[in-house]
This record gives C-alpha cells, sequence and structure tokens, in this order.
C-alpha cells in the first residue's frame, strides 16, 4: 500500500514487485511490477509503475502461460503535511492525482485512461508505524468480457488500505542506523460503483536499510464479491526497494 514518505528532490527510487495470485478452480496469475518514483522538488514527487502478467488461466482469459502488460499507473504527489517530532518520530500526509494508462496487451487489462485522485497518511511513532490510505479510479472503459480482477468490471472503483508495522529489530536506533526488522498486517480492500468488493487481510515482514527494502507477504481472503472475475483463494509476495 502506498505512504506519504516521499524521495527528496532529485533522489529516484526504483521498486521490483511480484505477486503470485491464486485463484479459484486452480488457475493462477504471476505479476512483476517496476515502480520508478522521483523527487521533483521538496515535497513533490511523479511516479511510474507498470506491470507484466503471465497467466495460468480457463479460456476465454489468458491462457496456457501467455504473457501481457497492464494498465501503466503514473502519478503525482504532493504531500501537504510533515511534523518531525525527532530523528525518527514523524507524521506526514499526501494527496496524489494521475491516471491508468491504457498500455495493457495480452488480454490481461483493457486498455482505457482512467483518471484517478487519492490521499494518504502516515505516521511513525517509537517503534509503531501506521498507514491510511484511499483512493477512487473512474473507470472510462466498458470491462472485460471475462475480466481477472475486480476492476476490470468496468465500474469506478475505490481502493481502501489500512496498514500497521511493529519494529522488532533494533529496538532503539544507535549512533549508526542498522536495517530494521518489521512485522507488517495489512487490510486491503477495493469497492466497486456496483456493489461488488474484495477484502484482504495481508501480513508480512518489512526490511528497511538506509538504501534498500524487502518486502515479503501473503494475500488472505476476508470478504469477496467479484463475479463473474474469479475468487482469490491466496497471494503471495516479494519486492525490492532501492534509494539512489
Amino acid at each position: 500500500m502506498p505512504s506519504a514518505t516521499a524521495p527528496s528532490p532529485g533522489v529516484l527510487i526504483p521498486r521490483i514487485q511480484g505477486r503470485v495470485w491464486l485463484f479459484e478452480d486452480g488457475q493462477s496469475v504471476i505479476e512483476e511490477s517496476v515502480r520508478l518514483e522521483l523527487g521533483l522538488v521538496r515535497d513533490l514527487s511523479i511516479s511510474a509503475e507498470l506491470p507484466v502478467f503471465q497467466g495460468f488461466l480457463d479460456a476465454p482469459r489468458p491462457e496456457g502461460g501467455d504473457l501481457g502488460l497492464g494498465d501503466m499507473d503514473l502519478l503525482v504527489e504532493l504531500r501537504i503535511l510533515r511534523e518531525d517530532l525527532n530523528a525518527i518520530d514523524t507524521v506526514r500526509a499526501s494527496i496524489f492525482a494521475g491516471a491508468e494508462l491504457p498500455t495493457a496487451s495480452g488480454g490481461f487489462a483493457e486498455p482505457s485512461l482512467n483518471p484517478c485522485v487519492g490521499a494518504v497518511f502516515s505516521s511513525i511513532t517509537g517503534r509503531h508505524g501506521i498507514d491510511f490510505s484511499g483512493r477512487f479510479t473512474a473507470n472510462t472503459g466498458s470491462g472485460m468480457a471475462a475480466p481477472l480482477f475486480l476492476t476490470d468490471l468496468g465500474d469506478d472503483f475505490a481502493n481502501l488500505d489500512a496498514g500497521y508495522a511493529y519494529r522488532i529489530h533494533p529496538e532503539a536506533y544507535g549512533e549508526e542506523r542498522a536495517a530494521a526488522w518489521y512485522l507488517t498486517a495489512e487490510i486491503n480492500s477495493v469497492w466497486t460503483t456496483s456493489g461488488a468488493h474484495e477484502v484482504m487481510l495481508s501480513p508480512g515482514l518489512l526490511i528497511e536499510a538506509p538504501t534498500y527494502a524487502v518486502e515479503l507477504g501473503v494475500g488472505i481472503p476476508l470478504s469477496m464479491d467479484v463475479d463473474p472475475a474469479p475468487a482469490v483463494e491466496f497471494a503471495f509476495l516479494a519486492g525490492v526497494r532501492l534509494l539512489f
């Protein structure tokens, strides 16, 4: 899920993330995405994320290991609140706007230009961190005849997410900033204007160092009404983020 932290001007943060979605009836999709975030000026950044999919699905969806692109996310984010309480503790909030660009291919998404707006709040206090985010996307397409995900139904939709992180190591930072280990838990949800929804619990592990971060996690469905898209039964996530 997004956070209200933003790179400094001229700093580029690349992130490579992989997901495996296990659907009902033994179907699956592998998603590999590359996200680049660049600090433009203080409190203003731009990001682009492009997913690449490989699907093992039943017809009429892509089948047999077919490859294809999803829609690219292009966002501009403005941080509207930054209150640093000390060297570690902070409260931050950002707003963002952008669009899903029509880069989809291979039947893995409908190539349409879908504008979006959203906001995110982040707080770190001692060993505890919390994030809340919301995003609304206006879908300009008509929807896929055989959708893969809830967001392919053709309806406008909202992403609502909440996350918590607890630092298990170190208990306190010394003079040198060592890599920190966090246990994380998120509630990730999607709600469409037609009433369909998906709510997932996503526990995980985050290792965060001054120049890199590694994340591992799983997704467990809590509530789903996604027909005619296939229901997710389980998901895996792994990612690496670098700081230049």
